[in-house]
Parts: C-alpha cells; structure tokens; sequence
C-alpha cells in the first residue's frame, strides 16, 4: 500500500512539472537525456570518456565550472576531448513526439529537438495570459502567457523551486510531524478539510519531499555504484601492471625522475639502491630488472647491473641463461649523443643461474657505469630526469 501512495505522489508532481505528459508526448529517453540539463541532448557530443552533453551545456560547464567530466571528474579539454556524436543525433532526429497542441488539433509529430521552435510558430498554440507557476504558492511569482513559457520555466528553475520548497518546510511542521514508517495509502472516502488551500500546500510539499527522497535514494544507489567501479578499476590497474612487463619483450624503459635527489639518498647511504621495473623476454620467457647504486669506493661514479629475477617460467626454461644485454643512456635532446654499450652474458657466473631468490643478489653490469658529474655536464639529465633502456635479446 505505500509502493501505492509514492507512485501517486510522483505521478502527481511528473503532471505538474511537465504538463506535455498530459498531451501525450514523451519523456526523456535515459539514453538521449543530457546529465546537466537534464532534457533531450541538442546538438549531441560524446567525451573521450564516453559520457554525452548537449554541446552547450559541456562547453559552458568547462568554462563555467570545472576543466572535468560532471559524472565521472575525469579532465577534459573542450579542444581535444569532445567530439560530434552524429550518431546520437540520427537517433534523436528520427523520434517523433505529437505537438502538446494535439488536443487543440494540431497534427503535427515533431522530432524532440525541433519542438520548441515547432511550439513557438503552432498555429495551435493556446494563448493564455496569467499562466501561474506551479509552485505559487510557495511565493513562485513567475507568469507565463504560454504553455510553452511556463513548460520552459518548470524545466530550468528545478533549484529555485526546491529551495522554495525547503523554506516552506522550515516554516511548518511538517517533518517533524512524519511518520517515520512509510505514509499509508489515501483513503477512498473523501475526508472534508476546514482548510482546502492549506491541504493543498501541503500535499505539494509531500509530493516533492517524495521526490527528494526518491532523489537522495538515486544518490546513494550511484555512490555505492562508483565505489563498486572503483575498486574494479583498481584490480584491473593492478592486473595491468603485471600484463605490462610479461609483454615488454626484454625491455626496459627506465625514467629516473627526481635523479639529483636519487644520487643525494645513495652518497648518502652507500647501500642505498634502486630498482627499475620488471621485464620478460618474452610472455613466456626470462625475467630480469636492473639496479643501480653508488659503489662505495667510487663516490664519483653510480653502478648499473642486471638482474636474474624468479618467475612461473623458470622450471621451463634452459639455464643459465644465455643472451645479449644493451644498455643506453638516452640523451634527451640529441640520440646521436646517447651512451650505448652491449655485454654478452656469462654462462659460468652465478649472476645467470637459475635464480633461488626473488631477486638474484648477483648482477651483471658495470661497477662505474658512468661519472655522475659528467652525465649533467653533457646534458644527459633534463628536467631532474635521466633515463636508462636496457635492451635483453636470447641468443
């Protein structure tokens, strides 16, 4: 009885806040619904996150507002992360709604972005003066001569509406006079009021506490929805970060940020070190990383070896491993200035056995791999960055 009583309350507020619904037009389908004015999509653009906005309505919310997507706060560039939805378009244009002047006699069936300019030259439009808001009593002191107005108006002051509706309840009773089970079903015998207009007020009030209600329910469905998604995004960020490496192919791309502040922390500490991502040989292959550190008895220089790690292959394969490791420092402005150099794995050395530990502690490198001077007089460290690729081929 009380899943009744609010489809009653909410179907008398979906009358008085769009009276097309009573000439027999649509509501707004979910799919072509833009989140920000919440009315059929005009002009229809798509995001590069994949949300929909009338293109108005994001241009003016990215200049107005915030640089990000509404729904999900993602950044957005109105240059580059909007695009034309042509495709939505086609769909919105092929729907066709019947005039809101249908019972006047107008034939016409519309497409939904063409019926307001439709309603302002229907020949069928009922001219009305004096049309009250729906919420005049709420002291709305809104007037329309048209229906067509008073629709425009209902639509786009939905907030100062429900700021209305919050201060009539801050001067009644009203919520502290609810039940806190849900309201029961009306009676079907009609109960006499000593105060229609009074009743009426409050029966408004009802109806749009309703809504809010159902509203705040929405909110809390989406939040528990996003954090849903979000945890989701998490396992999938975490599992791509173990795809990444077994498809690298043996190589290694590795972006020193903060290197000033890398070298303070290791002559500072001389068993201080640092390791690079993983890589694979192959997906099914050899696993390695590189380290570097600060030998002790060079303070000038920094170490770069190679390292044998464990991985689900090693039962597999032949051992120890046999190849060619390519180590470059990259030179940001100018590759011909870029360090290479190629060393041949050594098959008699432990650092190439099959490892017994995560991290084989023995590498294979060079002890003074470059002079930590000379790397920033060449210009090899560019915005406090140096970067490594090493390169591991079997042979």
């Amino acid at each position: 009885m009380a899943g009744t009583q609010k489809s009653n309350s909410m179907s008398s507020f979906k009358s008085s806040s769009n009276s097309q619904d009573e000439d027999g037009s649509k509501d707004v389908d979910s799919r072509f619904e833009c989140p920000i004015c919440i009315y059929w999509l005009r002009d229809p653009v798509i995001t590069s996150c994949g949300h929909r906005f009338c293109k108005s309505c994001i241009e003016s919310w990215l200049r107005n507002q915030s640089q990000c997507c509404p729904l999900d706060n993602k950044p957005l560039s109105s240059d580059t992360d909007i695009f034309p939805d042509n495709f939505t378009r086609r769909e919105i244009s092929q729907i066709r709604n019947a005039c809101p002047n249908a019972s006047a006699g107008c034939p016409a069936m519309i497409s939904p972005l063409e019926m307001d300019e439709h309603l302002l030259q229907c020949q069928y439009q009922r001219k009305m003066r004096n049309l009250q808001c729906s919420f005049a009593r709420l002291n709305c002191n809104f007037v329309a001569n048209t229906e067509t107005e008073l629709n425009l108006h209902m639509r786009n002051d939905i907030s100062s509406h429900l700021n209305l509706i919050m201060g009539a309840l801050s001067r009644t009773n009203f919520l502290n006079e609810l039940d806190p089970k849900q309201w029961d079903a009306p009676s079907k015998v009609p109960i006499q009021r000593a105060n229609s207009g009074s009743q009426a007020d409050e029966d408004l009030i009802k109806a749009m506490y309703e809504r809010i209600v159902v509203l705040e329910q929405r909110s809390r469905e989406q939040e528990s929805k996003i954090e849903k998604l979000t945890k989701e995004l998490a396992t999938a960020c975490k599992a791509c970060d173990m795809v990444q490496p077994r498809y690298s192919y043996g190589v290694i791309v590795w972006e020193l940020h903060q290197f000033r502040s890398k070298m303070d922390l290791m002559l500072d500490d001389p068993n201080f070190r640092f390791y690079s991502n993983a890589t694979y040989t192959s997906p099914h292959g050899y696993k390695f990383c590189a380290r570097m550190n600060i030998p002790p008895k060079s303070r000038e220089c920094f170490s770069l070896h190679v390292h044998m790690m464990q991985s689900e292959n090693d039962f597999h394969l032949d051992w120890p491993f046999q190849g060619r490791i390519k180590i470059s420092m990259v030179h940001p402005r100018d590759q011909s200035l870029s360090q290479h150099d190629t060393i041949m794995s050594k098959p008699e050395i432990l650092a190439f056995q099959r490892p017994t530990e995560e991290v084989n502690p023995r590498g294979f490198g060079f002890l003074n791999y470059a002079n930590i001077a000379d790397i920033f007089n060449r210009g090899f460290v560019l915005n406090d960055k140096l970067i490594i690729k090493i390169e591991i081929n079997i042979v």
